[in-house]
């Protein structure tokens, strides 16, 4: 039997309503009315649908990649500016002497309520006796008792090389104390400054 010859038949759309056409391949090009709509149409090959070029699932995922790489250089920079504020506050710190470890000097005088005048080293005529000397002062209008001043005597430099002390039993209200207190170190010969001051309550 003789071989049946196959036409060839292909796909297009009708470039007015769109619908769908299979023609004979033979008739691609040609012109012809659409049995859909009526109106003349040319034949045509259907163009495939186009892909991109790049897979859907590909791009999303380097989305989310992008995402994740840019959260975690946000946080690292943000970590990185906290180091450094906090060693810069440790800084700080370590150059600034403490004021708990190092507390400015009191004056004891105002701690107890008295008043001192200048102290000065007088010495005895005609002995080698030296006295630091000076005025305390009750400021307050009670009696004090059993005072003790304790002073620091300086060389010229204006180093601790010794101490003296002083003591009175009472003061009156708003009284003065003319102390003397006896230098026993030869060396200290410039000045003494005042460093305690106690009282019998």
């Amino acid at each position: 039997m003789p071989k049946m010859s196959r036409t060839k038949t292909l796909k297009g759309h009708c470039t007015h309503c769109d619908g769908l056409l299979e023609f004979p391949a033979e008739s691609t090009g040609m012109t012809m009315d659409c049995p859909l709509c009526g109106q003349p149409t040319e034949l045509l090959l259907a163009r495939p649908a186009e892909e991109p070029t790049i897979p859907r699932a590909t791009i999303v995922w380097t989305l989310i990649a992008v995402l994740i790489l840019g959260g975690g250089l946000v946080g690292a920079i943000i970590a990185l500016k906290r180091a450094e504020r906090l060693v810069q506050k440790k800084a700080t710190k370590a150059s600034v002497p403490s004021r708990t470890n190092a507390p400015a000097a009191q004056d004891p005088t105002a701690a107890m309520a008295f008043a001192i005048s200048p102290i000065t080293l007088e010495k005895v005529s005609g002995s080698s006796l030296v006295y630091a000397v000076g005025t305390l002062t009750n400021v307050t209008n009670r009696q004090r008792f059993g005072v003790k001043l304790e002073l620091d005597l300086l060389n010229s430099g204006g180093q601790r090389i010794g101490a003296a002390s002083d003591y009175q039993s009472i003061i009156e209200p708003n009284g003065q104390w003319n102390f003397r207190a006896l230098v026993v170190d030869p060396k200290a010969t410039a000045s003494a400054r005042l460093t305690k001051i106690t009282e019998q309550q």
